[in-house]
């Protein structure tokens, strides 16, 4: 008698609903929420912003509960990692849920949950616990089981959560994490690379170093060309030079939002998460004492000057940048500062002529910097982390008229002086160049009333070729009157 046959019963495969946890800072965000959260208190209320981390720096969890409380960042502008948004969104079209776990700040984890339209309870810092490391891993074998959960972060700080983890999803990770990593014995799957040092070069703006060469003008106009003058010039010159950047990293983090709401400078090195603020705000401090180090070796008086010249432009970065007309005199007082330091570097006195002309040809162009701004401006004509609105583009109108005229004026007044008188042979034909002079300032504010110049007026300077031609013409002027 045949056997009978025996039919196994089919069962479906199982659907994989195993938890997907992701970090938030460095892992989704290509930033840190606790450092824009002091960044964003810094531009906010400074005074209060250091007076937090003075008395909470050994408190992490009150730090960022207390600079929560002076000001928020803008989590709507904050930049994703769009491969761990990918990671998240395929967690979700499977069925999975999907839960975020961060040191930052509950409330600003929530914030971005909520941007992500991510439901459910999230993780973050509290009054009561720093939810990092060890603390983080307790909590989520708590909630989910010792791996019941995969888990996605970016430094040695998530460990303990990779160890409790059932696989491990790890940011870039460098090669020593990635020897850790592998001992955990661990299925791991590595998302993104290193970043490398193109994004701090571009954030040290080299482009804008052009503007140091006004410490040469001192030379210039004393005739003076002495082996040690211009060795002493050019010692004041890089020390101008790494200040300056210094100053552009800690403006773009004061900056931040305002830079993301901005239709180019989104696309900055710290506004768009290629170089971390940690790495940012590192970088300023050495080019700090890079550039005073540099600075004393010129000598004293330039370390001085170089010493106030950042101050001024930390000052501009806090608080001036966003007073109305008063930012104007403070971005010419900075130009105006680089020729005094190079007249200190080469120990020559500079006619006070020569002072006020080039203190009126940069409140020209600092004007056309926000004329610029206000024609290409998006939302209603205002600036975001400035004090002007469309209404103010005919005011600034008629002051960089008013300031083409004193440039003209008082470069007319320098070429008939008696400083001239006995360094140039034709005081006429320098009278002459105040032409093109003037042609090209009124060139300039023309394309900035119209917004065809670019945000970055440097950039502009040096690629319009016209107002380059212009420039050359009045440059040759003043050397056939040598």
């Amino acid at each position: 008698m045949p056997a009978a046959e025996m039919t196994m019963p089919q069962t479906e495969p199982q659907t994989d609903m195993t938890p997907l946890v992701l970090d938030v800072d460095g892992t989704l965000l290509r930033t840190d929420m606790l450092h824009e959260n002091f960044w964003a208190a810094m531009g906010h209320d400074s005074r209060a912003a250091l007076a937090t981390l003075a008395r909470d720096w050994q408190a992490p969890n009150r730090l960022k509960a207390d600079l929560h409380r002076i000001a928020a960042p803008n989590v709507a502008l904050l930049p994703l990692r769009p491969e761990v948004v990918a990671l998240a969104d395929a967690a979700r079209r499977a069925g999975r849920p999907v839960y975020l776990a961060s040191g930052s700040d509950q409330g600003l984890v929530e914030a971005v949950a909520r941007r992500l339209d991510l439901p459910g309870d999230h993780f973050g810092s509290d009054d009561s616990r720093n939810l990092t490391g060890a603390t983080k891993a307790q909590v989520l074998v708590e909630r989910f089981g010792d791996g019941g959960f995969d888990y996605a972060g970016n430094s040695e700080a998530d460990l303990p959560a990779w160890g409790a983890a059932r696989r491990v999803i790890a940011i870039a990770p460098g090669s020593g994490l990635r020897r850790r990593l592998d001992a955990l014995e661990k299925p791991v799957q590595i998302i993104g690379a290193r970043p490398g040092f193109g994004a701090l070069w571009r954030e040290l703006r080299p482009h804008q170093w052009v503007k140091n060469l006004l410490l040469f003008l001192p030379l210039l106009v004393a005739h003076e060309f002495g082996a040690a003058t211009v060795a002493a010039t050019l010692l004041a010159v890089a020390a101008f030079c790494a200040g300056a950047s210094a100053i552009y990293i800690l403006n773009d983090l004061l900056d931040l939002e305002a830079d993301r709401l901005h239709p180019e400078k989104r696309a900055r090195p710290i506004a768009s998460g290629a170089l971390s603020i940690r790495d940012a705000m590192v970088a300023s401090g050495v080019l700090v004492l890079l550039a005073l180090a540099l600075a004393w070796a010129a000598g004293p008086p330039v370390a001085g000057l170089t010493l106030l010249y950042m101050a001024l432009s930390l000052t501009y970065s806090l608080w001036l940048k966003k007073r109305r007309w008063l930012d104007l005199a403070s971005l010419a007082t900075m130009f105006l500062m680089r020729v005094l330091t190079g007249a200190a570097a080469a120990q020559i006195a500079v006619p006070g002529l020569v002072l006020g002309f080039v203190f009126a040809v940069f409140f020209t162009l600092a004007c056309v910097k926000r004329m610029t701004a206000l024609a290409r401006a998006v939302n209603g004509g205002h600036l975001p982390g400035r004090g002007y609105t469309r209404a103010d583009l005919r005011g600034l109108e008629r002051v960089a008229a008013a300031g083409i005229a004193a440039s003209a004026a008082l470069f007319l007044a320098y070429a008939f002086s008696g400083h001239s008188a006995a360094l140039y042979d034709s005081q006429v034909v320098l009278a002459v160049a105040v032409l093109p002079l003037a042609a090209w300032l009124t060139r300039v504010v023309r394309l900035s009333e119209q917004g065809r110049e670019n945000y970055d007026p440097v950039r502009f300077v040096t690629h319009d070729r016209t107002g380059l031609l212009i420039a050359a013409l009045g440059a040759g002027l003043v050397l056939l009157a040598v």
